[in-house]
């Protein structure tokens, strides 16, 4: 359930299904090698010696929910852009690790202000030449 902290709201998402699915498959291959290794140890003689393999760590891959933050953002077009960057720095916590990740991870970046911004994900708004925060046309295919 959706809190009304739109920062908290972000992060409350799950898992994402490629870290789902590769924690399966890793989860079976452990399975069927500490199987393997049992099996033979009832063929020993001396289990002293025996020891099961090591379990492979596997990272989580967490995901976040972004339409929250994309229609809050969108729900700001048509305000200057100045005041819009105020309001988020003032709902969002930079102090915290989760709150830098959203604004300067996420929305910042959809966001064309001028500035340059290699490497980031395509923008999804753009500032006019008025400061006034509008929707950003995307480009036509020939």
């Amino acid at each position: 359930m959706a809190t009304k902290n739109l920062a908290r709201t972000i992060l409350e998402a799950g898992r994402t299904s490629e870290g789902t699915w590769g924690r399966r498959e890793d989860n079976r291959v452990q399975r069927a090698r500490t199987r393997r290794a049992l099996a033979a140890l009832r063929d020993e003689d001396d289990p002293d010696d025996f020891t099961l393999p090591l379990v492979k760590k596997t990272n989580r891959h967490l995901d976040d929910k972004l339409g929250a933050p994309s229609r809050w953002l969108a729900s700001h077009v048509g305000r200057p852009w100045d005041k819009v960057r105020g309001e988020l720095f003032a709902r969002f916590d930079t102090r915290t690790l989760a709150g830098r990740h959203i604004v300067f991870g996420h929305m910042l970046t959809w966001v064309d202000d001028g500035t340059s911004r290699i490497g980031f994900c395509a923008t999804k708004f753009r500032v006019d030449r008025h400061g006034i925060l509008r929707l950003a046309i995307p480009p036509e295919r020939s």
